[in-house]
């Protein structure tokens, strides 16, 4: 995916919302640029996963959360598995 911003007066660039959701871009994230020769690489800094500290207190980070979709798609095969459970439970 690609995209064109402008460097506001302030020195200010804005990602496109469609970039941002795509990385799991959100307030507060931390972005590296590396110059190479005439070119700027811009990196979302990698954060720790699992637990770590921050600002003195343990943390656990999974990751980004999943699409909704994909939440969507996990609950109906639980669903569809608590269904399928419960139609060939023993009589008794």
């Amino acid at each position: 995916m690609n995209a064109i911003t402008e460097i506001d007066k302030a020195g200010r660039l804005v990602v496109p919302k469609k970039l941002r959701d795509a990385l799991h871009l959100v307030p507060g994230t931390k972005i590296t640029f590396e110059q190479r020769g005439d070119t700027i690489v811009i990196q979302s800094q990698s954060k720790p996963r699992g637990l770590y500290l921050k600002d003195g207190i343990l943390v656990y980070d999974a990751g980004p959360m999943p699409p909704l979709e994909d939440k969507d798609w996990v609950d109906e095969l639980r669903n569809d598995r608590l269904q399928q459970l419960t139609d060939t439970a023993l009589p008794g």
